[in-house]
């Protein structure tokens, strides 16, 4: 609450002291699902979340009605001042509040399984020491508490048997085993303490109420101030020395100069990060533009992206096939297409492809379609003149290349390459017209083929076999017929 631009704190408030300022955190779903990420930024399940040294202000709402299945929260290190809106975390077992403003416990009735709770250096005294013992005195599963550092403890002795007696399910207090002999005397002492704790918290009520409120940005960094939440809401930071102040000092000055420090290193780190793109924006702008210009007959080839084409006029008779060979994974919300009788017009990603077509062609019959294998965009332009000249053709040269190359697809090896079909017994892989001619031959000629081949094989062998300055084999030696071999006369 202000008044004349002075903050005045407001006792039926749940936050007592101002707004942050700027810089400073507020805990947001946003914040919660940043630290969730070990669970996969998932906040519904989570079980675990640390919000440590955020300079967090307040508990939010936000905590408890999301992040219900938490068993344990780790909140120490910032300047929270009441524990509240914890009342859905039904399975918290380790709450750590440790380095923050709480001067009373409080908000945890409903934390039904809690087992820690670590309250190290904060500001429960002992007006309202008696208050939080009955607040822990229904937690039967707690087990294990700290409260070192705060005034109670650092200001009246009888502070650690007054909480053994009051919490008899303790195990440990400030990490140290409670016994049975020691849960003996402090009930002894009980009474005791409880009316010397009464007087005490008069006491500290007198002097609270007799104490004018001092406002933080009032307190002068140079001068020691007493340690309360007040001055340890406006601690201060050495920037220079990069060190804590003692906390003697204005602490709620240095909480504000951390969070400046971080909020600046953030936008920083902001900066220098690659902008974020509007792919649909820049597309339907570009469009814009591209379609005013064509408007105003502004018409001119291009190929801004270096996209890959063809044009295709053999595979249907009277009709111009576009070929355009688009990424696979562009969505097709980026592509634009426009068709003219001469030219076609395409902006694809705010890139634009512009071609002056070989013929007039029909717009209105004009399809396109988009291959789900290969992200290819085909065009089909049916022509006004069927009869047209084809300028996008196979040559005659090209034409033979592919027939003769898919005549021979057949006789490629395995492993060049080609796909070869699979050999069968009994039938013969390749063409008819592909076999040798020595196969059609018939048997009595490859008879004779084989014999000759036979001879002149051996020929050569004798010739090769004799050397040189080898003599002249002798004459062949005709024997002379005997009479009796002569044939008979004539008749």
């Amino acid at each position: 609450m202000a008044s004349d631009g002075i903050w005045v704190p407001d006792p039926d408030a749940e936050d007592k002291y101002p707004p942050p300022k700027k810089g400073m955190n507020r805990m947001t779903l946003k914040l919660i699902r940043k630290r969730a990420e070990h669970n996969e930024g998932i906040i519904s399940t989570l079980e675990e979340l640390t919000l440590h040294q955020e300079e967090l202000v307040a508990i939010e709402p936000c905590l408890g009605t999301t992040c219900r299945k938490l068993k344990i929260l780790y909140l120490q290190n910032n300047i929270i001042s009441k524990i509240q809106h914890l009342h859905h975390l039904k399975d918290l077992e380790y709450l750590n509040m440790a380095l923050n403003n709480v001067s009373k416990i409080e908000g945890l009735d409903k934390c039904e399984f809690l087992n820690k709770l670590d309250l190290t250096v904060n500001f429960v005294d002992v007006d309202e020491l008696e208050s939080s013992m009955d607040h822990l005195a229904d937690r039967e599963h707690l087990k294990d508490l700290y409260m070192m550092g705060n005034p109670c403890e650092a200001n009246w002795p009888g502070f650690k048997n007054y909480v053994i007696a009051r919490l008899p399910q303790l195990q440990f207090l400030d990490g140290e085993a409670i016994t049975r002999s020691m849960q003996i005397i402090a009930k002894q002492q009980l009474p005791k303490l409880a009316v010397e704790l009464r007087s005490l918290a008069q006491e500290k009520r007198d002097e609270k109420a007799q104490k004018e409120f001092v406002d933080y940005r009032d307190i002068d960094t140079d001068e020691k101030a007493p340690y309360t939440p007040e001055v340890r809401y406006a601690a201060s930071f050495d920037a220079s020395r990069r060190r804590l102040a003692i906390p003697t000092q204005v602490r709620l000055k240095m909480y504000e100069e951390l969070a400046e420090e971080k909020a600046e290193k953030e936008n920083r780190e902001l900066r220098r990060q690659p902008r974020e793109r509007d792919h649909a924006g820049e597309q339907r702008k570009k469009v814009e533009r591209v379609r005013q210009r064509e408007e105003e007959g502004k018409i001119l080839q291009c190929n801004e992206g270096k996209w890959e084409f063809h044009f295709d006029e053999e595979s249907v008779k009277g009709s111009i096939i576009l070929d355009l060979h688009v990424s696979r994974h562009l969505d097709s919300s980026l592509i634009d297409l426009d068709i003219h009788p001469a030219y076609v017009s395409v902006v694809i990603k705010s890139k634009v492809l512009r071609l002056k077509l070989p013929s007039e062609v029909n717009a209105s019959l004009s399809t396109a379609k988009r291959s789900k294998v290969t992200g290819h965009l085909l065009i089909e332009m049916p022509k006004i003149n069927e009869n047209a000249p084809t300028l996008f053709g196979k040559s005659k040269a090209r034409a033979e290349k592919e027939e003769r190359l898919q005549r021979l697809n057949g006789e490629r090896k395995p492993g060049l390459g080609a796909p070869t079909k699979k050999q069968s017994v009994g039938v013969h892989a390749k063409p008819l017209d592909n076999r040798r001619p020595a196969l059609s031959a018939s048997m009595a000629d490859l008879m004779v083929k084989d014999s000759s081949s036979r001879r002149k094989k051996d020929g050569m062998a004798a010739v090769s076999t004799r050397r040189v300055d080898d003599p002249p084999p002798p004459p062949a030696v005709v024997a002379a017929a005997d009479d009796d071999d002569e044939p008979p006369p004539p008749c």
